[in-house]
């Protein structure tokens, strides 16, 4: 057999981490994200796990005859799907941003507003035993909120989807981890 048995990830566990653009991630992977305050937890995420997608646009072009001679891509974005699971304030900001919150003799009052743009970043953690992987998103925003639905016979849950934005240099995230399967020698 030509594979490795150790190369296949089933990551068992996550976490989604916000904070505002230009947030320092602690200082090395075994450090909690907790160590630097400004990032907060989502909290707890459905057991779909998290969805990468990505879109492009192709123009392929061809020589006399039909014969493919190229393909130029464009227009290409990335994005990543979760359901959170808790109505704690770090979800309530996502998917409510420029509402408020406040609170009065132990009276939560929130103030919901039509949603307003606004950029962070975010950092998706996936551990598979010994295994960590923080993908550090730098810039990116929340730009569509599933229905919710409030019912007595299913979780209230928030479906995100964050759309990932490039740097000027074309760079999406950063994917910081202890596997030794992808370590170069």
């Amino acid at each position: 057999m030509a594979g490795n048995v150790d190369n296949p990830r089933l990551w068992e566990g996550a976490d989604l981490w916000t904070a505002p653009i230009g947030t320092e991630l602690p200082a090395t992977l075994t450090d909690a994200m907790t160590t630097v305050p400004a990032w907060k937890a989502v909290g707890l995420l459905s057991e779909d796990g998290a969805t990468e997608s990505r879109e492009e646009d192709t123009s392929d072009f061809f020589a006399w005859g039909g014969m493919l001679v190229r393909t130029r891509k464009s227009r290409h974005k990335r994005t990543i799907t979760v359901t959170c699971l808790e109505d704690n304030l770090t979800v309530f900001g996502l998917v409510n941003p420029g509402s408020t919150v406040t609170t009065t003799g132990g009276v939560n009052t929130r103030a919901v507003r039509v949603p307003t743009r606004e950029k962070m970043a975010f950092v998706l953690e996936l551990t598979d035993g010994n295994v960590t992987r923080r993908r550090h998103i730098p810039t990116a925003e929340v730009t569509e909120v599933g229905e919710v639905t409030l019912s007595d016979s299913e979780l209230t849950a928030y479906a995100l989807t964050i759309t990932i934005y490039p740097d000027a240099d074309g760079l999406l995230f950063y994917d910081i981890d202890n596997d030794p399967q992808g370590a170069t020698s």
